[in-house]
């Protein structure tokens, strides 16, 4: 039967059902790199009580591994690796948090979703999949075999299908339980919805002066370790890691073709072209493998929508080959090989029939008498239909259609088979008016570095390396170098250095060396860049004060807070109005909006919050500051309150604090609040590196 078929032409599952922003993550690419287990027994990573085992592990980057294949994508492994891992700790995180609530899915609720009112969804599917009418049709084959006369082989898949869909959809269902409780945990109640109106309705329009802190001298507001200790140690749960991390400094060189590179790669193209117009097709690229042609049909129409192509072709005739295109280091050649006038489409009906060679002829007769496309496609002897499909007759495979279409005329229903059973009926709904047809080569070359240029960009990197062995001179001597350096925070959870593709070797080597080495040279002409590494530093729990750019942030905050007491000391009290006070700030009288519940205050800046708090107890008149802002010192005045926003619906203002506050807004970080505190404990560098 056509329906077992289909069955054995997919896989045994082809239902995939996700949980929105629950368990969400894009897997793909192959499966390498295993290595031998060191101290880490088979669990590849831990979270809280959850283990993940390197074989369940193994399993997963497999079928990513295969539905990558077949969908053609090609993506860095380790970074494929990681997001199945952390895909993983979800699924078990989320299974342990549904079995903490005591959800369960009931026998009567998956029945009512596969087979009984709640169907719909399940019954599109199986559509889409087995070509049967609805799922209980498929659960009754499934089970009922013999009333199918379908072997036992057969139904024992079927079986397995149906089985492996219970599954699927009891655990949507339990996704969807779990959301309408974490929904309604963070929805708005009635005085939830009037706060949020309240925060964003009154708007106040303020005149204001400041005096920015970068107008003052950093030199005299000295700060010490002392002070950004203080600071730090007043938040210091802001800075806790979830994993350890490491500080690294890294350089990557671009492997690309030099000037002498670029200047050989025009001149074969140039070659390329004569060689072209030299001689019949493509021959003349027989000894040139780095030019790569393809040859096509076109239509006027196609060649009408690429603008560079059609120039090109209406000054070129048959037999001759111009340069179209070029793209940074990328060339395309077209070459006109020959022209005519044909129909470029065509426009079938067309059905796949299950009976003898008479039950067919008859069933065109039928068709050709009058009956309808959409009466006789419901006949059980009809295994596939497909109404209006338009093929291609400039397509490289569309030979067997032009050899069925031969000779055919438009508008009637034949049947081109004569086996004694199973075959098609064919109609020809539409036959395109012929059109100017093109012929074309298209030849693509891309200039690509020489071996003698590979060869010098690696050289000059390793002598860098090896004349700066140390993490301090590998980052203060590469500007010296010609070289910049990046730095970057890597944990075992890193699959990459930077976005640099298949650096994972270099995060490895990293997460394994000591503070102050300084790595080997990483990359090869297939990655396309040659990658250096220092480690700069290790933190455990928290990232410490002396850590770069946070040291930088904590004393930039410091010292913005010096500066501020020194200028509301020498403003506070020292002028009626804001006029006087921008005369004595230097700066001018300025006017803008504010309320309560926005993130960005215009003309002063983002995270205004004691600003805002100030602004939304003052009275209209009242002279307010100065106050510290973020970036400077601020005096306003309220000149006057708009309240004259949309009136108070409980209802609207409900679904914006669940978007803004509510579930809506925390359900993307639902992966991060079922972690929690819990420490990630991942061992991927012992298993690969």
């Amino acid at each position: 039967m056509a329906t077992l078929e289909k069955i054995r032409s997919k896989s045994v599952l082809l239902l995939i059902i996700v949980g929105a922003a629950l368990l969400a993550f894009v897997i793909g690419d192959f499966f390498t790199s295993g290595r031998t287990l060191f101290g880490t027994g088979t669990t590849i990573a831990e979270v809280g009580n959850q283990k993940v085992d390197v074989q369940e592990f193994q399993r997963r980057v497999q079928e990513a591994s295969e539905q990558a294949q077949q969908s053609g994508q090609r993506i860095d492994n380790a970074l494929l690796q990681q997001q199945v891992l952390d895909a993983i700790i979800a699924e078990k995180l989320f299974n342990q948090e549904v079995q903490d609530l005591g959800l369960t899915v009931t026998d009567a609720e998956l029945t009512e979703m596969m087979v009984g009112k709640n169907s719909a969804y399940v019954d599109r599917m199986v559509q889409q999949q087995l070509g049967l009418p609805d799922a209980a049709t498929a659960h009754d084959m499934a089970f009922n075999p013999t009333k199918y006369g379908m072997p036992q082989e057969q139904a024992m898949q079927l079986q397995q299908y149906w089985l492996q869909m219970e599954q699927s959809v009891e655990k949507m269902l339990l996704q969807q339980k779990f959301q309408n409780l974490f929904t309604g945990l963070l929805a708005a109640n009635d005085l939830d919805a009037k706060a949020l109106y309240d925060e964003n309705t009154p708007t106040a329009n303020i005149i204001y002066a400041k005096k920015d802190f970068s107008s003052l001298n950093d030199e005299e507001f000295p700060v010490d370790g002392s002070d950004i200790k203080k600071l730090y140690e007043s938040e210091k749960n802001r800075y806790a890691l979830t994993e350890p991390m490491r500080l690294v400094n890294y350089i990557s060189v671009n492997i690309i073709p030099s000037q002498a590179d670029i200047l050989a790669g025009q001149k074969k193209v140039e070659d390329a072209i004569l060689a072209l117009n030299n001689q019949p097709e493509t021959q003349g690229l027989s000894d040139m493998p780095e030019f790569v042609a393809e040859r096509q049909m076109l239509s006027q129409a196609d060649v009408d929508k690429q603008a560079r192509l059609k120039s090109a072709l209406d000054s070129l005739s048959v037999g001759n080959a111009t340069l179209v295109n070029k793209s940074g280091n990328d060339y395309t050649i077209a070459k006109l090989i020959g022209k005519s006038q044909q129909s470029d489409k065509v426009t079938l009906d067309f059905m796949a029939i299950q009976g003898t060679k008479a039950q067919i002829d008859s069933l065109a007769g039928l068709l050709n008498g009058g009956a309808s496309f959409d009466s006789i496609a419901a006949s059980p002897l009809v295994a596939q239909s497909q109404k209006d499909m338009e093929v291609s007759l400039l397509d490289a495979n569309a030979t067997a259609v032009k050899e069925l279409i031969a000779n055919r005329a438009e508008g009637v229903y034949f049947t081109p088979d004569t086996l004694a059973e199973n075959g098609r009926i064919v109609r020809i709904a539409k036959r395109n008016a012929p059109t100017t047809v093109y012929d074309i080569a298209t030849v693509s070359f891309t200039t690509e570095p020489s071996n003698a240029t590979v060869n010098e960009l690696e050289s000059k990197l390793q002598d860098y390396v090896s004349t700066h062995k140390t993490a301090r001179e590998f980052a203060d001597s590469a500007q010296a170098g010609g070289y910049t350096v990046f730095p970057f925070y890597i944990s075992a959870s890193s699959p990459s250095m930077g976005n640099i593709s298949d650096s994972h070797s270099a995060v490895a080597w990293a997460m394994d060396a000591d503070k102050g080495d300084v790595s080997q040279i990483f990359g090869d002409l297939q990655s396309g860049t040659f990658l250096a590494v220092a480690l700069e530093d290790i933190y455990d729990d928290y990232t410490p004060t002396r850590d770069p750019q946070l040291n930088d942030a904590l004393a930039r905050r410091v010292r913005n807070d010096k500066k501020a007491a020194k200028l509301i000391a020498d403003y506070a009290g020292k002028a009626n109005d804001i006029a006087g006070y921008a005369k004595l700030m230097g700066s001018e009288v300025d006017t803008t909006t504010v309320n309560f519940g926005q993130q960005f205050v215009p003309g002063i800046g983002m995270g205004e919050s004691e600003l805002q708090g100030r602004v939304a107890i003052a009275k209209a008149g009242e002279l307010v500051g100065p106050v510290k802002g973020n970036n400077a010192v601020i005096v306003l005045q309220v000149t006057g309150i708009d309240n004259e926003g949309r009136p108070f619906d409980v209802n609207e203002n409900a679904v914006r604090y669940m978007q803004q506050r509510g579930a809506a807004r925390m359900g993307g970080n639902l992966p991060a609040i079922l972690i929690g505190n819990k420490k990630v404990k991942n061992n991927m560098n012992t298993f690969y590196k």
